[in-house]
């Protein structure tokens, strides 16, 4: 079967024609590499003339602090900019495999030349952007607005929303450590691990040695809101 990268179809799909991939984007060329889990994908410094972006698996945007603690700042999922836009530029974080990853890379200039030639990829690519600039809006609210079981309703459910964005009838699974869930939202392992049981006792999450599945979004996503209005 052949590979499509999940960021060419999401670019298609914010076109006039959706659904309809330009063949010129569509014969777009780029080269795939596999990143084993924990490997580092980008680095901060200058990100060069090359775009990347995930093709298979899940990737965070993440610093190291004085104190030697890391922040992860958001999750990158497939069709996911890794680069902040298609542009050149410095970056002032990394970029690591939170799983076994695939990256798409694209020549800068293949993708800013289409951008001028294909009705509306310009403002597709920058929705792409703002989209990502959104989720860490919503994040930063969280963490300043919350206590930590409003932080993790909030994330697992940003979390499964995008692992899943057709929905889903069946448990979502999000399979990413909680000790890097816990360093998304600044709290200890230990924190995030009590307050998940809570909501595990609560028959809206289960955990196991894959990550958390979230057995009822609705549910889940019903205390976020509730907390958030009680906040």
């Amino acid at each position: 079967m052949t590979y499509s990268s999940p960021f060419i179809r999401r670019l298609a799909d914010l076109l006039p024609s959706p659904g309809l991939i330009n063949p010129a984007l569509q014969s777009t060329a780029f080269k795939s590499a596999c990143i084993d889990k924990g490997g580092e994908i980008l680095g901060a410094g200058p990100t060069g003339r090359q775009i990347v972006t995930v093709g298979q698996g899940i990737a965070m945007r993440y610093r190291i602090l004085p104190d030697g603690s890391r922040q992860v700042i958001m999750f990158l999922m497939p069709g996911d900019l890794c680069s902040p836009h298609i542009y050149p530029t410095m970056m002032d974080h990394s970029i690591a495999a939170v799983t076994p990853v695939r990256v798409d890379r694209f020549d800068c200039e293949s993708l800013i030349d289409l951008s001028m030639t294909i009705i509306g990829l310009n403002q597709a690519l920058w929705t792409l952007a703002e989209e990502q600039n959104a989720i860490m809006r919503n994040h930063i609210t969280s963490l300043g607005r919350g206590d930590t079981r409003l932080r993790v309703a909030m994330l697992l459910t940003e979390l499964a929303r995008r692992l899943v964005p057709t929905g889903s009838p069946g448990p979502i699974l999000v399979p990413i450590t909680q000790s890097l869930l816990a360093d998304a939202i600044g709290v200890t392992h230990i924190h995030f691990n009590r307050v998940v049981s809570e909501f595990a006792r609560r028959g809206v999450v289960d955990t196991g040695r894959g990550g958390i599945q979230i057995k009822d979004l609705p549910r889940l996503f019903s205390i976020a809101e509730e907390m958030m209005e009680a906040a």
